[in-house]
């Protein structure tokens, strides 16, 4: 805040429009549990890199956990990687809060992302 406004970046502003839209106020995509110390974060489906753009049909919800979690994932298993974005688009698609299938393949990619993680030295 600076007198009397408050800046946000185009970030902040799109993962806003998706907190309302997917109703994403308890759990993130991976079924991480949004905290004050574990908020959320826009993950980029498409790399920018890569020709990602930011909107809506381009982003993810991710805590900072999962958000760190998933990334490292990319360089010890690009499938799993693959597969996780692979199931954001699913949901994009879907357009709407997630429904008992996607929460159950919520926790399961959290799950195999973990085993990942946790493999050979941890998080």
């Amino acid at each position: 805040v600076f007198m009397g406004k408050i800046y946000t970046n185009p970030n902040q502003i799109l993962l806003s429009e998706i907190i309302v839209i997917y109703e994403t106020y308890v759990i993130d995509w991976l079924s991480y549990q949004i905290t004050k110390r574990n908020k959320l974060t826009l993950h980029h489906v498409e790399k920018e890199a890569d020709g990602g753009k930011l909107s809506i049909n381009n982003a993810a919800p991710l805590t900072i956990r999962g958000h760190q979690g998933l990334h490292k994932c990319e360089s010890r298993d690009l499938i799993l990687y693959s597969e996780i974005n692979d199931f954001f688009k699913e949901i994009i698609a879907h357009g709407g809060p997630l429904d008992d299938y996607m929460l159950r393949e919520s926790r399961e990619y959290k799950q195999a992302l973990q085993r990942v993680l946790y493999k050979n030295g941890g998080f």
